[in-house]
């Protein structure tokens, strides 16, 4: 299953976690206990599987933490971690338990640390460190053909990210003047009726439909937004094996090698040095502090 430990060292790139790794290594070690704890599957997904297959942790300049789980451990997941994180310093963040969160996945986010992504500086939500947590849903040919799911995708996404306050502070130019106070008026009519929290429904709804056993492909369909389907073989997502990441064992698919190359390519070449840069950029950020308090000081 592994490459030898001959060609891993190949590629690297010895530096440590950062601070902000840290916070979120605590939260990804938090968030193993309890599926161990509960007997719950999961994997690491995206940059972070790629992480552990090529760095053994962390991309030394990746900023963020993205895990997988199937339907049904998913929504186990969703049932029991508020429990658990009674009187805890974490939160788990989803459309129904923050109202201005509206994606279909998970983050469990930590209320001692102010982290406010560009895009969410004007919603009143957790802006506590994160990791992702995604579930892999299952689809049918009938359901929505591969070569139609991006598009129908990324309009969903599209819509979804309209009702975000950030989509009613487009700056009117004089060139596009009329475009952008329609987008605007758009944006507002999408966050007053809360056309979010439909379309997730509508989105949860479409893919609940699909048992896992009668898909046909799985993947990440979040993952669209920057232009990546999976729509893999269910198989690739249904076994896992332990792995090295920075101190501990975590789980990744068995099929991993199938998964990364469908996502990156030759996974195991590094990028440019100009590439190797993080992609969450942020308007505040603390590790010390609780966000709630961050944002009054700073008038956020």
């Amino acid at each position: 299953v592994f490459s030898s430990w001959t060609l891993r060292k190949k590629y690297l790139i010895i530096v440590g976690m950062n601070d902000l790794q840290k916070k979120q290594y605590e939260i990804l070690k938090e968030f193993i206990k309890i599926c161990d704890k509960h007997n719950l599957s999961y994997f690491l997904v995206g940059g972070t599987c790629l992480g552990a297959v090529r760095h053994n942790g962390f991309i030394p300049w990746d900023d963020d933490i993205d895990v997988g789980m199937l339907p049904k451990d998913f929504e186990k997941f969703l049932e029991i971690a508020p429990k658990e994180f009674e009187g805890t310093k974490y939160f788990l963040q989803t459309w129904r338990s923050d109202p201005n969160y509206i994606y279909g996945y998970a983050k469990i986010r930590d209320n001692s640390t102010t982290y406010i992504e560009n895009f969410y500086k004007y919603h009143r939500m957790n802006h506590g460190v994160w990791i992702d947590i995604f579930p892999i849903y299952p689809i049918t040919d009938k359901n929505v053909e591969k070569k139609k799911l991006m598009p129908y995708l990324q309009r969903f996404l599209w819509q979804v990210n309209f009702s975000y306050l950030g989509a009613l502070c487009r700056k009117v130019r004089k060139e596009t003047w009329f475009k952008d106070i329609l987008l605007n008026i758009v944006g507002g009519l999408f966050y007053v009726f809360n056309i979010n929290h439909y379309r997730q429904k509508q989105m949860e709804k479409m893919f609940h439909k699909v048992p896992w056993e009668k898909g046909t492909l799985a993947g990440n369909w979040y993952y669209a937004w920057s232009g990546i389907v999976e729509a893999l073989p269910l198989y690739v997502f249904e076994e896992t094996v332990l792995m090295p990441f920075e101190d501990i064992q975590a789980r990744v698919l068995v099929h991993y090698d199938e998964y990364l190359k469908c996502l990156y390519g030759d996974y195991m070449k590094l990028p440019p040095e100009d590439k190797r840069q993080g992609h969450h950029y942020n308007s505040g950020f603390d590790l010390n502090k609780p966000y709630d308090q961050y944002i009054k000081e700073h008038k956020i």
